[in-house]
């Protein structure tokens, strides 16, 4: 299957999938004594994880191309034979279909998530339509970051600039599940398609890293674990059921999250749809917490900080999680623990230095209340219970009774860690720590549900799931109800010609704009874009300002404005769309009489400049 998808891009798509979620895997848990339900949670995590950064380092020493990426896989396969020839396999690849270890009901379920979280991902991202291509609902921020990213390093952007602030390595951002992604669509050709069906698949390995993480506790357990864990949250609901009942409901407007008031925290499920890296980071902190349970396995433990180095470049929140939950089991373990037993999960944690060491990560811990200060606007404790309702509830109620002290100890670090630090640029996007913290939510909750007495529990468990996930109706009716037009199709042809017809690298000067065809389709760079992208990722606030401070007095200003701007950013080519046209009004007449602007492509309003500058 290697050596054919060379030739045959439709076998390089299966097999891209093969040996990026299942083959690394295989290879590694063979060295493990493993659970058939640990391995169907560990093999995707430790693939996606390794494959991506294999093709990585081999790309930085031969460059990055199909030929790279076959040669990647050329070696896994080489690598599978020698392995399980000697070892043999722990879930041999004929038997993966069958499934043979997981119940029906099991199945059900994860079918059932799968098809909620596909169907809503693709009524809602790269949507064709007649206005254009749709990108919605709560996408219509994240998502075009997460094309920009894999379409510019599939078009030379390796090892990659910032896309969307040009000149400036992409280091401080962790991007290797668009990384990921643009390793299996490079096997294929362009593929915008792709990115909603990954999504889904990762959400469903999300789910069965919950499900491995509670089975100790009975199927049933785990599987209401599991659905708290993808669909579960707060009481925002009740704003959706008050505009059932008064007869005025609408998708656009009865979104339940609510940025900075009352329900300031995005569900789960609406996190999973748009978030791409929390889509890797929390399925590998959730097989950490599995694989922490018995500290005594000196290889268990090497395996968790494997996963936990190698995490790194694709969720740093998630590499400091892992952390927080060792810990945990230090503290629960001290008496038991020896040197050797440290070693073999701090020892492997060290795959993450190269990024480290290149500053791959904008993270700088500091004592602060300011999450509570800016986004918790009553009582912290109303806040809290309204925001993360029932499961929340129920993990504090588990308290109770002794046991399960990773669990409980992770949560208790992880709910606290964002209302006395903030480690991001961003205070917001400590918010993300409760995402973690609500995967031992989940599993307290669930395995407390089937502990109730047997008379009236099993109802009790399923009113409670039932009124815990509520709030995942407004996200997938939000989701399908609108249809925000990111591109329409003139953008989209000019963002083709970009693609075909200029310089690979080329740098785009474009209003800092969202959704940009020159890089969203085009792959190509762009002096700066929205604001929030690059000072998330660790940009100062100054360098950002400066650059939309240059673009306003290229757009506006006289020939030697411009011409300051475009050798400043080394810019090639000038873009005029509906955002330029609307902010800088007279920039397309002020362009046409610069001598050195070459107009190379127009269609309707919408223009494209060369610069022929020496």
């Amino acid at each position: 299957m290697a050596v054919a998808s060379f030739p045959f891009v439709y076998v390089g798509l299966p097999s891209a999938f093969v040996f990026t979620f299942l083959v690394p895997g295989l290879v590694s848990c063979s060295f493990f004594k493993l659970e058939k339900h640990e391995l169907w949670a560990l093999v995707p995590v430790i693939s996606v994880l390794v494959s991506t950064q294999f093709v990585y380092y081999v790309s930085i020493a031969f460059g990055y191309s199909r030929e790279t990426i076959l040669l990647c896989f050329l070696v896994l396969t080489a690598i599978y034979t020698i392995v399980t020839n000697r070892k043999g396999a722990p879930i041999p690849i004929r038997n993966l279909p069958k499934m043979r270890r997981l119940s029906k009901t099991t199945l059900t379920v994860l079918s059932i998530i799968l098809l909620i979280s596909l169907v809503v991902l693709l009524r809602s991202v790269w949507l064709p339509s007649q206005y254009g291509i749709v990108l919605t609902g709560s996408n219509w921020q994240d998502t075009p970051l997460h094309y920009e990213i894999p379409e510019s390093i599939n078009n030379g952007n390796f090892p990659p600039q910032i896309p969307y602030f040009s000149g400036v390595p992409l280091s401080t951002y962790h991007y290797f599940v668009d990384f990921h992604t643009a390793i299996i669509e490079k096997t294929y050709g362009y593929l915008p398609q792709l990115l909603p069906f990954l999504n889904a698949v990762f959400i469903v390995i999300f789910a069965l890293s919950i499900y491995a993480l509670a089975r100790e506790h009975g199927r049933r357990a785990a599987l209401f674990s599991t659905v708290i864990a993808g669909f579960g949250w707060g009481f925002s609901y009740v704003g959706l059921f008050s505009a059932v009942a008064n007869g005025h409901v609408n998708t656009s407007t009865n979104y339940i999250y609510q940025y900075g008031q009352l329900f300031g925290l995005p569900t789960m499920f609406d996190n999973l749809l748009q978030q791409r890296p929390l889509l890797v980071g929390l399925p590998a902190f959730a097989v950490v917490m599995l694989l922490l349970k018995n500290v005594q396995d000196k290889r268990r433990l090497a395996l968790a900080g494997i996963v936990t180095g190698l995490v790194y470049p694709f969720h740093v929140v998630s590499f400091v999680c892992c952390f927080v939950a060792f810990f945990v089991a230090v503290l629960i373990n001290a008496k038991q623990l020896k040197v050797t037993q440290l070693a073999a999960f701090l020892a492997p944690t060290a795959l993450a230095l190269p990024f480290v060491l290149s500053g791959a990560s904008a993270f700088h811990p500091t004592p602060s209340f300011d999450f509570v200060s800016t986004f918790v606007k009553v009582n912290p404790v109303v806040y809290y219970v309204l925001n993360l309702g029932l499961p929340f509830l129920l993990a504090l109620l588990s308290f109770v009774k002794r046991g399960e002290w990773l669990l409980k100890g992770t949560f208790v670090l992880l709910f606290l860690i964002p209302n006395i630090f903030v480690l991001t640029p961003n205070s917001w996007d400590m918010y993300k720590f409760f995402m973690f913290a609500w995967i031992p939510i989940a599993v307290l909750s669930g395995t407390l549900m089937v502990k109730f007495p047997k008379k009236w529990g099993k109802v009790l468990a399923i009113l409670l799931i039932l009124f815990s996930i509520f709030s995942a109706v407004s996200v997938v009716l939000y989701n399908v109800g609108t249809a925000y037009t990111a591109v329409n199709w003139d953008e989209y042809n000019l963002g083709m010609w970009v693609r075909n017809n200029t310089p690979q690298r080329s740098v785009f000067l474009t209003n800092d704009s969202i959704d940009s065809p020159p890089t969203l389709i085009g792959g190509r760079l762009r002096v700066s874009s929205y604001f929030n992208w690059p000072f998330g990722q660790g940009i100062p606030y100054g360098d950002i300002a400066k650059r939309d401070s240059d673009i306003e007095s290229a757009y506006s200003g006289n020939a030697t404005n411009l011409q300051q701007v475009v050798l400043e950013y080394k810019v090639n080519y000038i873009y005029v769309g509906y955002t330029e046209l609307r902010s800088y009004q007279g920039c397309v007449e002020r362009f046409n009489a610069v001598n050195w602007l070459q107009l190379v492509y127009s269609i309707g309003d919408l223009r494209i400049y060369k610069v022929n500058l020496p």
